[in-house]
């Protein structure tokens, strides 16, 4: 699986710049309440770090890929058994 989201640092560090605090302004008001409807949602809201992700998959991996523009990041998941 592929995963899609905003470049922003490993690691928030506040204030953070412009397009971080923009990214995160966001995801408060349209992606962590869309995040959480279901009954297995996790609410991750927007700028879903690498961190997350590997938490998210429980034992597998995360790999970044060259993403397609500067604000944008890709990352593929990797199932358990694949990390060998």
């Amino acid at each position: 699986m592929i995963v899609g989201d905003e470049r922003v640092p490993d690691e928030f560090d506040p204030p953070g710049d412009e397009i971080e605090r923009f990214y995160y302004g966001f995801s408060v008001f349209h992606c962590l309440p869309v995040g959480m409807v279901g009954e297995r949602a996790e609410g991750t809201g927007t700028v879903m770090r690498a961190g997350t992700v590997r938490r998210l998959r429980r034992g597998g991996g995360v790999r970044r890929l060259p993403g397609p523009a500067d604000r944008e990041r890709l990352l593929s998941l990797l199932p358990a058994r694949s990390l060998g």
